[in-house]
Formats: C-alpha cells, structure tokens, sequence
C-alpha cells in the first residue's frame, strides 16, 4: 500500500509561492518543481512541469505494472524513457511559454518519482533533490545541477566553502532553458521500510543535514513532512519549501538488493564511483537468476555481456574439465564489452543464483550519453585487460 504526505510553504521572505507540486497517487507519481525567475513567473513554469506529468501519468502507470509483472532491463529502460518524454515535454512547454509571453528565462527545477512495483524510478533536473531514507541514514540519490556542485566535483572548490559561494544559487541545468533537457535518470529498488523523500533548496539550504536526517526518520510521515517544513522556517524561511515523503510496498528480500548494491560499489568497473553515479549506471544492468546445472556460456559462442556473480557459484570449464569457481563478485566476460568475440569457456551453474549482466550495447549508449562517467568506466577497462595481459606475459616467460 502507498503512503504519502505533500506540502509546500511559501515561507517567510517571499510574497508567492513559486513551488509546485505534483501527488499522483493514482498513478504512484510524484513531482516537486522549484520555479526560476522571479518577475518572469517562475510559478508558471514549475505549474507547466507538474500539469505536463499528470498527462503523462497513465502511461507511467502502465509502464510500472508491465515492469512489476516482467522486472528487467527492457521495462525498467520503459519507465525511465516515459520520464524523460515527460521531462522534455515540459521543458518544450516552458520554452515555448515563456518566448511567447515575452518572459525569457522562465525556468525550474524539477525531481520526479513514479513508485511502484517494489521500485522507484527517478528523473532529476536542477538542484532540487531526493533523498531514500533506510536503515535509520538518509542517504541523497540525485545530484545538485549546480555551478557549486561542478567547482567541488572539479576540486575547485572544498565542499566547506560551498555555502559561502557567490555561485551557490546558480544552477547548470533547468527545464525550460531550453526546448530539450537532458534529466539524470536512475532506479532504485524498494526494500521494507524506505522511505523516498523530493524536496525543493527551500528545504535542504535551510535545514543542516543531521537535523533533516533526524527529522526524516520520524516514524510518522505526516509529523515528518511538517518538522522538516517547521524546521526550514525556524531556519530563516528564505525560500519557498516543498516537501514529499512516500513509503511504498517493497517486493524484494532486502538481503539480495543488498547484494546487488555490494556488486554494484566493489566491482572493479563501477568502484570508486559516487553512489549517485552508482545508481545512474544500474539502469544498463539486469539481473538473472540461474540454477544448478544451467550453461550461462557456451565456448565458442559469441559473447555480448560481462557477467558478475551476485549470489552462488559458477564453474568455469575447458573442453568439460573444471578449472575454477567463480563466487559472489567475481565476473567474466569483460572482453564482451569491447568486441565480439568467441567465449574461451564455458560457464556452467553450480548453484541457485543470481548474475549481474552488463550488455556492450547498453554500455557504449550509456558511454555516449554521459560522457564523464563512461569514460572513467573506459579507463576501468583498459586497466583491467591490461592487467589480464601483463598476467599471460608474466605466465609465457615462467614457461
């Protein structure tokens, strides 16, 4: 069952309301928008964002139950793709709003989540932010499109001057900038207990992180929704406050999304990546499940995934002789992601199981529509067959 408690504040510097809102229960899609402009009507333009989702809503709902009936990369790539549509199609709207009214820079922010099937999927532009509140921590899923957040990123900046920036309200990114935008768009599968909360800067600037933290784990959603919104105002209020929080069912044990997201931080490809990055390149991942007995890989047959063993194990056998055990976090396959070449091997279930695939096709597309990550995941390659190489060399001089 779905739980949710919304509210937006005017605060107690601004003489309107600039926020909008958007709780769909219907459709398990909620949208907080944090309008841009001032005298250019930044209220129009979050009002543009979150009407342009509605229409959108009954596609998402459709989206999540194809999801929830066949979870895998094709219907969870489904849903992001729906929220992106929506993303631009409101950033069309706005543009072409504001050129029409004479009111040029007439933008906002904008997170969006459409929740449902023991998941939570995610569109992001701006630096209004989502937070997934587990395990009594708080821990932020998107990251600020923001002039300060590229100088820390960058090292140009320590993360202790952010807040005395000149640049701390300047964002990079905004719907209605321009008729196209680009949204980060992650997923994040539900376990019992989370907790997703969206929130406009009216928040989060106002309210210091542990307090926020605190506030957030108030076992009430309504009593927490309304401290966070309190505390923003006893912080000065000089911003418009927006803030959702929804629980939703989870459908999986969250002893195997804990496994998934060991895989995810430890594996030599992906390690080292922030967590947000981390969720932003799960959507090119999918899961398979597997039994004892069952081929994974023939030798021989043409390879188009890297494989990571999530639970279980794997033999790993030449000519039908076995000459290793792949275990949790081990993986095969890197080569795959590169060329198309024969398997040397074949790869054979020993137990029940999960693997984790990375398809070459859905890498290079991820390389190409983020560049900054693909090419630190590229690097991770090179390293890695460098590595495998100067292993072989290492082994023919031993003979």
């Amino acid at each position: 069952m779905l739980k949710f408690h919304a509210r937006t504040d005017v605060g107690l510097r601004r003489k309107h309301n600039e926020d909008s809102l958007l709780a769909a229960e219907e459709y398990g899609l909620f949208v907080v928008a944090d309008g841009v402009g001032g005298r250019k009507a930044g209220e129009l333009a979050s009002a543009i964002t979150v009407n342009t989702f509605q229409t959108y809503g009954p596609k998402l709902r459709m989206a999540l139950e194809a999801y929830g009936a066949d979870p895998g990369r094709p219907t969870r790539t489904a849903v992001m793709a729906l929220l992106d549509q929506a993303t631009n199609a409101a950033s069309k709207r706005v543009f072409e709003a504001a050129e029409a009214t004479g009111r040029q820079g007439m933008t906002t922010t904008m997170v969006a989540a459409a929740v449902g099937a023991g998941s939570a999927f995610i569109a992001h532009v701006g630096d209004s932010r989502v937070y997934l509140v587990r395990d009594k921590e708080m821990k932020l899923l998107t990251e600020d499109h923001s002039m300060v957040n590229e100088l820390i990123r960058t090292g140009a900046l320590l993360p202790e001057e952010a807040e005395r920036s000149p640049y701390r309200n300047v964002i990079t990114k905004a719907i209605g900038l321009y008729p196209q935008v680009r949204p980060d768009t992650l997923h994040v599968e539900l376990v019992a207990g989370d907790r997703i909360l969206l929130c406009s800067d009216g928040l989060h600037d106002m309210v210091p992180a542990p307090i926020l933290t605190k506030l957030a784990l108030q076992p009430n959603l309504t009593q927490s929704v309304d401290s966070m919104i309190a505390a923003a105002l006893e912080g000065g209020g000089k911003d418009n406050v927006t803030c959702i929080a929804i629980e939703a069912e989870a459908t999986r044990e969250a002893e195997a999304v804990a496994a998934h997201a060991r895989i995810m931080e430890n594996l030599w490809l992906f390690k080292d990546l922030p967590y947000q990055a981390r969720l932003r390149v799960g959507k090119i991942c999918h899961e398979r499940k597997f039994q004892p007995n069952e081929k994974i890989v023939s030798k021989g047959e043409m390879g188009d995934a890297l494989f990571v063993v999530i639970q279980g194990q794997m033999s790993v056998q030449v000519d039908g002789q076995e000459v290793a055990v792949l275990k949790e976090g081990e993986h095969f396959g890197e080569l795959a992601l590169i060329e198309n070449e024969p398997r040397s091997a074949d790869i054979v279930a020993k137990t029940f199981g999960t693997l984790l695939a990375v398809d070459r096709t859905a890498f290079r597309e991820f390389c190409m529509m983020e560049p900054a990550l693909g090419n630190l995941m590229l690097w991770k390659l090179v390293t890695s067959l460098g590595q495998r190489l100067r292993s072989m060399n290492e082994q023919v001089r031993a003979k």
